[in-house]
């Protein structure tokens, strides 16, 4: 039985199966049992997450809805694009659309007009942010919240000050309603992680009562993306977050995580510094009592009990750091969901992440052995312009550093490597996946169990954490899941714009 050459690329530019830079795929010959239709297999599989997004829809209208009637769970992506020259050309979408989440705290989008003194003297925003040179957005947001009354917390990073970010500190302290922290612990720059060149990195954006993009009341908004408040990162790179609202376990969760970086709780060697340890050991302060009586499943628990925050309404998990995950003890989230995959000629993992260091090797040696099983991988990374950086980075323009290459090297199929501007740290994957043996309470986005052979499923996994080893294992990180087959479609677009950029070059190796 002749094996099926997948298509395996790593950059912007996609070779598909049937392109000509492609060699084609030999015909069985007489007395050979011929490959797999992998039209028919991919046909079957498109067909399968059809039938599993209308059952997810028809779900997700009659779904539980926590925070009462009006208002449903749901999610909902948004993303910058900037396409031309970097630095030139700047895309603000992406941080409008978190202005209006803040903006709706204090203003009713419909009407234009304050709202209640109860609703905004009850409100709350909460925000971690890494950097915001040149930012242009989002602090004024910030600003105009706490002057109505709204309480404003914001953590940023010490490792990362810059003019505009001492200059909202300034202002928001200033504020009866305004609040800044930067966390610090020694040689720690992190809010949870005590170990040596740490630092808060985890992007993050809370409103207990705001509106969705339909100016529909939202309670319990939380976004959680890839970028920060201007410049570089912000404006001039393509980035991604999505936001997800109504769902009040998650909001809950998230709270208490956002609590616990301000308050610069200490994941000592008790916990192996592995946050999400700590958080299973004190799961009861990570979720509410009365969630199954408000519409969460009976057969999972209230509470973190597993050590990251999920929810079955919303198909979302959010995976915090630092972990102390190695390449066998299960507990790397990028692994895990690469772990669960079954792999054949309908699977498809895309990576775009801004950087993919030597020590997450494992993760490039695990997209081998999967691309000799039938999958397709492609890769998008960033190209270094600044000499200083390439030095601190890969030594090369591209970001797939030369130890990752030459595992990618090793796959059966050549791997072609290209560079564009993408400051996200995505993964999408299509494939059958088998049950999650670390968030054992995940269901598939009907509400069913993994079948132990593996069901189809579409993942997005994104968030602010790279593929480096300190962005996993040191450094405070927020990496997100989402089974939703909505948000999977809008950040394949994603990729795609990514692709048609003009900045994307091959890279040879």
């Amino acid at each position: 039985m002749t094996l099926t050459a997948a298509a395996v690329v790593v950059g912007a530019l996609s070779i598909s199966p049937t392109s000509a830079e492609e060699t084609p795929e030999p015909t069985a010959s007489a007395g050979t049992e011929a490959a797999p239709d992998e039209t028919t297999q991919q046909a079957e599989a498109d067909a399968r997450a059809a039938a599993q997004a209308a059952e997810s829809q028809s779900l997700a209208a009659d779904a539980p809805r926590p925070y009462g009637p009006p208002y449903e769970v749901k999610s909902e992506a948004n993303f910058s694009r900037p396409n031309g020259s970097y630095m030139k050309a700047s895309d603000f979408t992406l941080l409008n659309d978190l202005e209006r989440l803040i903006r709706g705290s204090y203003e009713d989008p419909n009407t234009g007009k304050p709202r209640p003194s109860s609703t905004i003297a009850a409100n709350k925003i909460y925000i971690s942010v890494s950097r915001m040179e040149n930012s242009k957005r989002v602090g004024r947001e910030l600003v105009k919240a706490a002057q109505k009354g709204v309480d404003v917390y914001m953590i940023h990073g010490k490792a990362s000050q810059s003019k505009e970010s001492r200059a909202l500190q300034k202002k928001l302290e200033s504020l009866k309603h305004g609040h800044f922290h930067i966390c610090q612990k020694g040689k720690s720059l992190a809010c949870l992680s005590p170990l040596n060149g740490a630092i808060m990195h985890s992007k993050v954006l809370m409103v207990k009562d705001t509106y969705d993009a339909d100016k529909k009341p939202a309670r319990g908004a939380v976004w959680s993306g890839s970028a920060n408040l201007g410049g570089p990162s912000g404006e001039y790179t393509f980035n991604n977050g999505w936001t997800t609202y109504n769902d009040k376990k998650i909001f809950v969760q998230m709270e208490r995580f956002f609590q616990d970086m301000w308050a610069e709780r200490n994941i000592s060697k008790k916990y192996s510094y592995d946050y999400p340890r700590y958080v299973a050991a004190h799961a009861t302060s990570y979720g509410y009592a009365d969630a199954q009586k408000e519409g969460y499943s009976k057969d999972i628990s209230p509470y973190a009990r597993n050590g990251m925050f999920y929810s079955e309404l919303s198909n979302t998990t959010y995976y915090p750091t630092p972990i102390s995950a190695s390449p066998s003890n299960g507990r790397d989230p990028v692994l895990n969901l690469l772990g669960r995959i079954v792999p054949d000629a309908t699977c498809k993992i895309r990576l775009q992440h801004n950087r993919f260091k030597y020590r997450r090797i494992a993760v490039a040696q695990k997209l081998v052995e999967l691309t000799e099983g039938g999958c397709s991988v492609e890769a998008i990374s960033f190209r270094d312009e600044l000499k200083a950086n390439r030095t601190a980075h890969c030594q090369q323009y591209i970001r797939i550093c030369k130890p990752i290459l030459d595992v990618l090297r090793t796959s059966v199929t050549r791997v072609p490597a290209a560079y564009a501007k993408p400051h996200d740290k995505t993964m999408l994957v299509e494939a059958k996946l088998k049950p999650n043996s670390w968030n054992t309470e995940e269901l598939t986005p009907n509400g069913k169990a993994f079948s132990s052979s593996g069901t189809f499923t579409r993942v997005v996994q994104a968030g602010s954490a790279a593929l480096t080893g300190s962005n996993l294992i040191v450094s405070d990180e927020i990496t997100t899941e989402t089974t939703d087959p909505a948000l999977y479609q809008e950040y394949l677009e994603h990729w795609s714009a990514i692709w048609r950029s003009s900045g994307a070059r091959s890279w040879a190796y």
